[in-house]
């Protein structure tokens, strides 16, 4: 194993480093009325972005409520706008709006060309400031978010990172499903979703974070959306979860898929850490290291290789954390497995020697990529920003990469990556 090590160092110190990243805007943070307002003008965008960040996510909602933040977003979503629901009048104003909802928070993605930005933001502002909790809007929200949840039960991946969200210690509403379950939606209608609303959806901790063609709006729009709401803060449902304890760390589920998967979670630092730049190197090193050792038959892609098996730092969630995934439907399951848990342990227990160089530059690399849509810029700023940390997390990303020594990975490597707790999502004729 140190011999393939070995070789495996060799053969990433041997990828091309990245080139130049794109100049960007330094974010412009405004507060007042307990929004905050964080701009990021691109001239050359041919879009503007906006993130609308409201403390109405998963730890808002009881056990018993499991659900029941996406089914209010989702019925804000249907809300009737001048008398079609508010999705398809931002699509006809030539927009589209999302919502995702987190452990902390629940965000609306809201995207137009620049000359339709007035409007779309207008629609979604009158939807948000008076939804319509009505049998009929609430029945169809629910109809959408239980054919969401049918779709993410056949993704392995989705299905191992909720059962993960699951166990993390603390709050244990803030680890319950996006979309909840089935069977709690059917209980929750429109009495439930408009006190959901009434209690949760506050002005307090607000983000409007906008990015691209900001220059093309009309004075005084974004700041008018983040009064959609009324004033006031709000605070989450307490429901504490023990630690997950014992020598035997693994949850197994089955699904209707066609291969095993494992996915490995380790806790991960926060952003704006001594820690945050090194795991940043971390991660792309696993990466690079899973994607290079799976056995990858010569007609799979490589697209699809890098999609089976890899390395994700989740350092936007409230709790971060670093997880590991790999396909068993790629080569040996077995041994792609073992290799996956293997390296995070060599890694943590082996001397670093040589530069690390070559391993920043993947970093700083894959950290450019992600930061290519208007919805990532918009998101980050708001990311970094929550940790104390100031939204201009492009160069300071970068810095924190930069500074990283081979001794800071060791470290980080042997604090961070002991102890995962593993999922395995298994096929239903396996079990």
């Amino acid at each position: 194993m140190k011999f393939r090590f070995a070789a495996l160092a060799a053969f990433v110190l041997l990828v091309a480093a990245p080139g130049p990243a794109r100049a960007s805007a330094v974010p412009v943070v405004t507060r007042g009325g307990g929004v905050t307002l964080i701009t990021q003008q691109d001239a050359a965008a041919p879009l503007l972005q906006v993130v609308y960040v409201v403390r109405a996510g998963l730890d808002r909602q009881s056990l018993a409520q499991n659900g029941l933040a996406a089914l209010t977003a989702q019925t804000i979503l249907g809300t009737p706008v001048k008398g079609v629901a508010l999705s398809d009048a931002i699509a006809a104003a030539g927009g589209s709006i999302s919502y995702t909802v987190d452990p902390g928070d629940v965000r609306f993605e809201i995207q137009s060309l620049p000359e339709d930005a007035d409007r779309v933001l207008a629609l979604a502002h009158a939807a948000l400031a008076a939804p319509a909790f009505d049998p009929a809007t609430v029945r169809a929200a629910r109809s959408k978010l239980i054919t969401r949840i049918a779709e993410n039960e056949q993704v392995a991946l989705q299905v191992g990172l909720d059962m993960l969200s699951s166990t993390l210690p603390g709050s244990a509403n803030a680890g319950l499903p996006e979309f909840g379950l089935p069977a709690a939606l059917t209980q929750l209608g429109p009495d439930d979703t408009k006190a959901f609303y009434a209690t949760y959806y506050h002005r307090g901790g607000s983000y409007v974070s906008a990015a691209g063609r900001i220059d093309a709006l009309s004075a005084g729009t974004l700041a008018s959306l983040g009064q959609a709401l009324p004033d006031g803060d709000t605070a989450p449902v307490s429901v504490k979860l023990p630690p997950l304890t014992g020598a035997s760390r693994q949850l197994v589920a089955q699904r209707d898929i066609s291969a095993p998967w494992l996915i490995a979670q380790y806790p991960a630092p926060v952003v704006g850490s001594k820690d945050f730049g090194p795991m940043l190197v971390l991660a792309s090193f696993m990466q690079r290291t899973l994607a290079d050792m799976a056995d990858v038959p010569g007609v799979v892609s490589e697209t699809y290789a890098s999609r089976a098996v890899g390395a994700v730092y989740q350092y936007e969630n409230t709790r971060p954390n670093l997880v590991l995934y790999v396909n068993g439907g790629i080569g040996n399951p077995n041994r792609s497995f073992a290799t996956a848990l293997s390296i995070a342990s060599i890694l943590a227990s082996t001397k670093l020697e040589g530069s690390i160089d070559d391993f920043k530059a993947m970093a700083s690399g894959d950290f450019i990529s992600s930061t290519n849509t208007l919805e990532a810029r918009a998101w980050l700023a708001v990311v970094y920003d929550e940790n104390g940390a100031q939204p201009d997390y492009l160069s300071r990303t970068l810095d924190a990469i930069s500074q990283t020594s081979a001794a800071d990975l060791q470290r980080v490597a042997r604090e961070y990556l002991s102890n995962p707790t593993i999922a395995l999502v298994l096929p239903r004729q396996d079990s």
